[in-house]
């Protein structure tokens, strides 16, 4: 997996528009600040000679706060593990995949973690429910695992991909490209409780299509009957309200 100093890539169009419409703000009241100071003629003119420092200061400016918003993401993932399975990580310098277009969130997976030491870690904060106790036994496949660090863009949204509802795993993923891991989603899980208080897939069940049993039946995870639940599904199930997740990973 490629390393690099983190960086949170592709900012949304909506994000964009924000941005520039807080810029244009700023500069507005920037300068009715700056005309309350009853400046002088010399002071205007030094700011017209050196416009090029001056647009230069204002994009440091905007990329310091960039880069601090950058690095609360980080600290905030690594908070995540040190609360919740008492593990110090550092996610500085790991490689972070294009952003999708859409609403999605990103993931960071921290290297050594398990299906069973996270379900754990579920099992903790609420009732749980799972189709069989070794879920690392019992998933052969694994489209991602946490033999590294990485990070992982995940659909940000309460139910599965509104594309893919209704498919079946064999029509939306059948190579385990696209779809999250049960151990992603698993830790989507456990983030979303602990920002919200609430859960995922209260309605319909995320196919995790990135994991595999060894007859290649397909983990699902939804909220139902007042607990989180893990359960199987055939490669070839679907219902109105069941999907997959999209993931991005490098």
């Amino acid at each position: 997996m490629a390393t690099q100093t983190t960086e949170i890539a592709s900012m949304s169009d909506g994000q964009a528009a924000q941005i520039k419409r807080l810029l244009e703000d700023s500069s507005k009241y920037t300068f009715d600040e700056y005309l309350k100071t009853n400046p002088s003629i010399d002071s205007a003119q030094r700011i017209i000679e050196q416009a090029g420092q001056f647009k230069l200061r204002q994009a440091a400016l905007l990329q310091e706060f960039g880069t601090m918003a950058e690095a609360m993401v980080v600290a905030d993932w690594q908070k995540f593990y040190k609360d919740h399975f008492g593990l110090d990580v550092d996610f500085s310098k790991i490689g972070i995949p294009q952003r999708p277009k859409g609403n999605y969130r990103l993931l960071f997976i921290a290297k050594g973690m398990t299906m069973n030491i996270t379900f754990t870690g579920c099992k903790k904060l609420f009732y749980t429910w799972q189709y069989v106790d070794d879920l690392d036994k019992a998933i052969t496949r694994n489209a991602r695992t946490a033999s590294e660090n990485y990070a992982v863009w995940v659909l940000d949204e309460v139910r599965p991909d509104k594309a893919y509802r209704g498919k079946s795993t064999k029509q939306a993923d059948p190579d385990m490209e696209f779809g999250i891991t049960l151990l992603e989603r698993l830790l989507f899980e456990i983030k979303y409780f602990s920002e919200t208080g609430k859960h995922l897939d209260t309605k319909g069940v995320t196919f995790c299509s990135g994991s595999r049993d060894s007859g290649s039946g397909v983990p699902g995870a939804d909220w139902s009957a007042d607990e989180f639940r893990v359960c199987w599904y055939d490669f070839n199930s679907s219902r109105p309200d069941y999907g997959i997740r999209s993931a991005v990973a490098l």
